[in-house]
């Protein structure tokens, strides 16, 4: 059966036309990677030699699905230079920080992907905060990031914020010295490139040379800095594009740019200012419920419907449960619902901010918050077996792999990825090793009494596979922990697998289950209706992005407390919704 023909709207036409940079503003399942699509079949029809597009994105499964797309209809060339396809960290690496390295600096710069996440203790005992808290140009700490991880900027003294801020200017000085860059201290040094009044022509000048056009997807995720080397490619004569949904910017943790977005389309002059309000996703009742979860202030009618479910009547569901706890009933529940709607199974999560809520929603073990070595190593079995995904799933073979070599005594005070740096380790030389283990460690019943016993026997694996330095026994490094109980679960034959909204964006399935809680729905729908508390913007917005994932049906667990307020919130755009009591 041969694909449909693509029929563009009017806005989307406009957009493939489009000569010169825009800004385009484009609802969910606006089509947009289709028009991405079209847009680059007319560049690359009259392209001339030697030049390219770079196409951009701000997560790796975007830039794959569009990549494959591209591929796909022959429009790609092979091998992909003169052009660019990847994500804007790996652009910025590749043209403004990598040929021209750091200033002061000898050493060839390397890309550490997990310097983020270095703990900064000013003194032995400090509470520790990871690197991302601090600023990377001016040093101080983003209170809100602090705060979340249990350091309170207001309730401490200015010369204790200044001890922490003194010990990240100092890691950070280290680190550079030694040409290890994060992605934030990467963009720091690209814009160091880009204020340099000798560099910044010639770059700008041997960017334009290769590149027609610069297309920049999902620019809702980018942080300010990322901003600035956008405007600055554009104001240097580049025609971009530059492809977003503000009320998707949900990375307010590293500095989302919600409001900037706004800002910064009005920079654009009126016809370079575009937007796709077509929705080819989803249903007519889930497109009236995400346009009532939008702000007030830019609240609109509901986006058109006019995909393969536009004419699909199917209410929207809100599980109303008793109590303050998230209950396993909801996911229960949603799988019957799902199997009564004869949609896959597989293909249909259930989405909560974290994945405590997620997991406490479907059933399955709730993540420790523990740091202990043998409740991490039983997480990262119990992860990769209940990946949603391969995303989760890598994470989870990362996260084992780190273990390892902190059993084996190898990293020292050095990142995990520092670490492969360093010594230049390529994944084919550890990952079979650890592939092996994951799939040789998983809780099984029927092999394993209880979680002590799993215990035993992984220490036993553990002691044949592994080389320690010396120093402690495997059982001294690996020691009981009650909370291994707590993670460790058999894997279900089949469920609804939890994830988190923040793992699920870009993406769109047939069925998702939402899941609120009693601790954060209320003050959402405060905001939604008056615009206060402002601080809960981005909460909802994370609620918009989960609920227009979802194609044909879309549930929503809500607290008994707030069920019926959210249904009457949603029925006045007109989306019909049914409520069920648990």
């Amino acid at each position: 059966m041969r694909p449909q023909a693509f029929q563009p709207t009017r806005e989307q036409q406009e957009i493939i036309d489009h000569d010169g940079s825009a800004f385009v503003t484009a609802c969910p399942g606006a089509g947009k990677t289709r028009v991405m699509t079209e847009r680059a079949r007319r560049l690359f029809a009259d392209m001339p030699a030697g030049r390219g597009v770079a196409f951009l994105s701000f997560t790796q499964g975007a830039v794959f699905e569009l990549e494959t797309r591209l591929r796909e209809e022959g429009i790609l060339p092979s091998p992909v230079f003169p052009s660019f396809i990847g994500t804007f960290d790996s652009f910025v690496w590749q043209f403004l920080v990598a040929p021209f390295g750091i200033s002061n600096c000898d050493v060839r710069p390397r890309l550490i992907a997990d310097i983020a996440d270095l703990a900064v203790t000013p003194f032995n005992g400090a509470h520790p905060l990871p690197l991302s808290c601090f600023c990377p140009v001016t040093g101080t700490i983003f209170a809100q990031a602090a705060k979340q991880r249990g350091f309170d900027l207001s309730q401490k003294s200015n010369q204790q914020i200044q001890a922490y801020v003194t010990a990240a200017a100092s890691i950070r000085a280290g680190l550079r010295t030694r040409g290890q860059l994060g992605f934030d201290e990467a963009r720091g040094v690209a814009l160091e490139r880009l204020r340099d009044a000798a560099a910044a022509p010639r770059i700008s000048a041997a960017l334009a040379a290769r590149f027609s056009e610069v297309i920049v997807d999902e620019a809702q995720d980018c942080n300010p800095d990322d901003l600035h080397i956008i405007a600055w490619l554009r104001d240097s004569g580049l025609p971009v594009k530059v492809v977003c949904d503000p009320h998707q910017s949900i990375y307010e943790f590293r500095g989302g740019v919600t409001d900037q977005l706004f800002a910064f389309a009005e920079t654009f002059d009126e016809e370079g200012r575009k937007a796709l309000t077509g929705n080819f996703r989803s249903a007519p009742n889930i497109c009236k419920t995400t346009a009532q979860l939008r702000p007030l202030a830019s609240r609109s009618a509901p986006d058109e419907p006019l995909g393969r479910h536009k004419d699909d009547a199917t209410p929207v569901l809100i599980l109303s449960y008793p109590g303050a706890a998230v209950p396993a009933a909801i996911g229960t529940t949603f799988c019957e619902q799902v199997t009564q709607a004869e949609i896959d199974l597989a293909e249909s999560p259930v989405i909560a901010a974290t994945k405590a809520s997620g997991a406490a929603a479907a059933g399955q073990p709730r993540p420790s918050k523990r740091r202990d070595r043998s409740v991490r190593l039983a997480q990262a079995v119990t992860d990769f077996h209940f990946a949603a995904g391969f995303n989760d799933m890598k994470t989870a073979i990362d996260q084992m792999h780190h273990i390892l070599l902190e059993l084996e005594g190898r990293l020292g005070d050095l990142s995990y990825r520092q670490y492969l740096a360093d010594n230049e380790i390529e994944q084919a030389s550890w990952r079979p090793q650890v592939l092996f283990l994951l799939r040789a460690l998983r809780f099984d019943p029927s092999k394993h009494a209880d979680a002590k016993a799993w215990h035993a026997a992984t220490k036993e694996l553990l002691s044949r596979q592994l080389t320690l330095n010396d120093g402690p026994s495997l059982s001294q490094r690996l020691k009981w922990n009650n909370a291994v109980s707590t993670v460790l679960a058999a894997v279900p034959a089949a469920t609804a697998m939890p994830r988190t909204i923040h793992a699920v964006k870009g993406m769109e399935f047939p069925a998702v289950c939402v899941v609120t809680t009693a601790s954060t729905l209320k003050s959402i729908l405060d905001y939604l209706d008056t615009g206060e508390p402002a601080d809960k913007a981005e909460d909802a917005r994370k609620l918009y992005v989960a609920a227009s994932r979802a194609e044909e049906l879309l549930v929503i667990a809500a607290p008994r407390s707030q069920s019926q307020r959210l249904a009457t919130h949603l029925n006045a755009q007109g989306a019909l919704v049914e409520v069920l009591e648990l």
